[in-house]
């Protein structure tokens, strides 16, 4: 995948709350564009923040870094930012540094593609 193919979007539900979407690999290269997108999303104010991982295929230390900026920037505009839907790499990731409870993702956990998975 390359740098283009990363897309990071987000919606505004009515009642405040903001869901930033991330789809394809959240690397360096991804990183800034994300970054952009999460504080973007902060620095327009509402309720809770979201951030949708579901879509993610990979992410790197520079994406770590990313989250953690924006879940810094959230908490100081005393907005929860909560992260749902990580899979895969991503869930591994995450869940080693702690950065989320893989326990509290709302959304169902999906076998690997090709890995015992029928249809």
């Amino acid at each position: 995948m390359t740098p283009s193919d990363f897309e990071a979007w987000s919606v505004t539900e009515p009642d405040g709350e903001v869901t930033v979407f991330l789809r394809g690999e959240l690397d360096l290269p991804a990183g800034g564009r994300a970054r952009q997108a999460l504080l973007g999303a902060i620095s327009r104010g509402g309720g809770h923040l979201v951030v949708d991982v579901s879509q993610l295929t990979f992410i790197d230390a520079a994406g770590v870094r990313g989250l953690m900026t924006a879940q810094l920037a959230a908490e100081a505009a005393g907005q929860p930012m909560r992260v749902v839907g990580a899979q895969g790499i991503v869930a591994t990731v995450l869940s080693l540094l702690q950065f989320i409870d893989a326990d509290d993702s709302p959304l169902p956990a999906q076998p690997p593609a090709g890995r015992g998975a029928s249809t």
